[in-house]
C-alpha cells in the first residue's frame, strides 16, 4: 500500500510539472526562473487614470518593477479581478512590458 501511495504521489508530480511546462503560467513549474519582465501597468476608469496608489490597492501586487516569473502571471491577476470585483468598472488596462530586455509590448485586458 506504501508503495501504491508513494508511486500516485510522484505520478501526480510529474503530471504537475508536465502540465506546467504547456501552460503560459507556469504555476506549478520547479524549473528555474528563465526570464526576467520589466513591467508598468495602467488602468484607465471613466476616462481618469488611476494613480499608481489606486491601481496597486485594486490589485494588491506591484504594478511596475521586475518580475522573475512569467508576465503571464500579472496577466492572470489583473484579468481574474477584472472579470469578477472589477467587472462593473469596465476599466481599461494597459500593461506595457519587457521580457529579458527585449522589444517593448503591449498588453490590454479585453473584456468579454
Amino acid at each position: 500500500m506504501r508503495f501504491v501511495i508513494g508511486f500516485l504521489f510522484i505520478l501526480l508530480q510529474v503530471g504537475s510539472i508536465l502540465y506546467a511546462r504547456f501552460t503560459p503560467e507556469r504555476f506549478f513549474c520547479w524549473a528555474p526562473y528563465d526570464t526576467h519582465v520589466k513591467f508598468e501597468v495602467f488602468v484607465t476608469i471613466d476616462e481618469r487614470i488611476l494613480t499608481k496608489q489606486e491601481t496597486f490597492e485594486r490589485y494588491q501586487y506591484k504594478i511596475e518593477g521586475w518580475e522573475q516569473r512569467s508576465i503571464h502571471n500579472i496577466f492572470s491577476l489583473i484579468s481574474q479581478y477584472e472579470r469578477t470585483y472589477g467587472k462593473q468598472d469596465n476599466a481599461q488596462v494597459l500593461t506595457l512590458y519587457s521580457i529579458n530586455n527585449h522589444q517593448e509590448k503591449e498588453w490590454r485586458f479585453e473584456h468579454d
